[in-house]
């Protein structure tokens, strides 16, 4: 009688056996994935090294009334930079092209107020054209990087640091609250987001600074479809693209049917049958929402309306950091979160700190391990490095996280044009 030892040990040498002869097929069916997954990493990573950089500072005038409607226009023009540079598989595989992006940045070194955008050079008229194009009076200039002065090996005997990432609390077809939102219906009043943030660092002391980067690249529309599908998660439609659960054979079953129904329908009455189609769908989806609770139909049509806009892959991180005197973790920190909790609601979306970015850390070694949360995050920060944990944000997302101070924006230090400037170098494409 043959014991299960006995049938597992033939099997395994069976195994081996036919290995041995088919292992010239089997081996590079293998390790291709891993193959291609290491080369280009690495030929991506070549591109990025040679990619050349270059940090603008916008100023804007103090007199000029302009909501951050006028920065989505921005961020709706810039969205034309995707999949500009791939063309081909040689350009995937043997040169490493990958999108460009850009890097939107705020900072406070000791309370003066900085609004950045680094971009790659070869993208540097189309950003200052499209800028000037919304704020003609804008003043840009090219400036000298200002994390260079920050030495790498913090935390260190004169300075102290404390940051993270910011991810949101639900998928990405939630929104986060936006401009709209900020403005009172009835009185027509608008409070500028951006106050909260300039307010707060300008209050900075000598030896403290404080950076907000917002990193983006424009994407296709793939999550527009997953935010369609939890639209109709939400309202009880089954996807009837959802094919999840059925086996090989019921989808093929399943595919031979509908094919054959709609050469048969379609051979009488084409028209008919889609518009009927067209109709049903509709007053099915139309009836489900009559069903849906007031807060529910506002999930569904704030989720509807964020997928109208281009969106952008997003990476959030923030950073404080100060001389070892004058550190205080839970005055940056409170100035900082408190700007980003602002566009949260407990319906929809929020940002909230990444755990596994956030400079903490307990039980074991905890100091030598938030030494290396602070140096990594800093040293990613410097090289404006994207987050493989990275999100989705529409146009008037980004635009009311990042825009330029309004005229209801009162601080004292916040960045301003002190003069009034000509008209934007005519040279410029636009």
């Amino acid at each position: 009688m043959l014991t299960f030892s006995f049938i597992i040990a033939e099997s395994l040498k069976e195994a081996f056996i036919f290995y041995r002869d088919w292992w010239w097929f089997f081996t590079p069916l293998v390790l291709w994935p891993i193959f291609e997954l290491a080369w280009i990493s690495y030929v991506q990573e070549k591109y990025i090294r040679n990619i050349k950089w270059k940090l603008l500072e916008i100023k804007i005038p103090a007199e000029i009334e302009k909501r951050p409607k006028t920065m989505e226009e921005f961020f709706s023009a810039i969205y034309s930079s995707f999949d500009v540079v791939i063309d081909t598989l040689y350009d995937v595989y043997l040169k490493g092209y990958i999108d460009i992006w850009f890097s939107l940045e705020i900072v406070s070194i000791e309370g003066d107020i900085h609004f950045y955008i680094k971009t790659p050079v070869k993208s540097s008229e189309m950003i200052e054209s499209q800028i000037y194009a919304q704020y003609p009076e804008a003043e840009i200039k090219e400036v000298e990087d200002y994390v260079s002065d920050v030495p790498d090996d913090i935390p260190s005997k004169d300075y102290e640091l404390w940051g993270t990432d910011m991810k949101l609390s639900k998928v990405d077809a939630y929104p986060l609250r936006t401009y709209k939102e900020f403005e009172d219906q009835a009185s027509g009043e608008f409070i500028d987001p951006i106050s909260n943030i300039v307010e707060g660092v300008s209050k900075l002391e000598k030896g403290e600074q404080a950076w907000i980067q917002i990193l983006i690249r424009a994407i296709n529309d793939d999550w527009k479809k997953e935010a369609d599908d939890l639209v109709l998660k939400l309202i009880g439609r089954k996807n009837p693209k959802d094919k999840s659960g059925e086996g090989f054979l019921s989808l093929i079953i399943n595919e031979i049917v509908d094919f054959g129904r709609y050469i048969v329908f379609s051979f009488f009455s084409p028209q008919s049958l889609i518009q009927k189609e067209d109709i049903k769908e509709k007053n099915e989806s139309l009836s489900m929402m009559l069903h849906l609770s007031p807060g529910e139909k506002d999930i569904v049509t704030a989720i509807e309306n964020s997928t109208r806009r281009p969106g952008f892959e997003t990476d959030i991180r923030w950073i404080y950091l100060a001389k070892r005197g004058v550190f205080d973790k839970t005055k940056g920190n409170a100035i900082l979160f408190s700007y980003f909790s602002q566009f949260g609601s407990q319906d929809l979306n929020s940002l909230i700190p990444d755990g596994q970015t956030k400079t903490s850390a307990y039980y074991f070694l905890t100091e030598y391990r938030k030494a290396l949360k602070k140096r990594k995050i800093l040293r990613r920060y410097k090289k404006r490095e994207f987050d493989q944990r990275s999100y989705v944000l529409n146009t008037e997302e980004l635009a009311t996280i990042f825009h330029f101070p309004t005229i209801e924006v009162k601080a004292p230090l916040a960045p301003r044009v002190e003069a009034k400037r000509g008209k934007p170098p005519t040279k410029l494409p636009i």
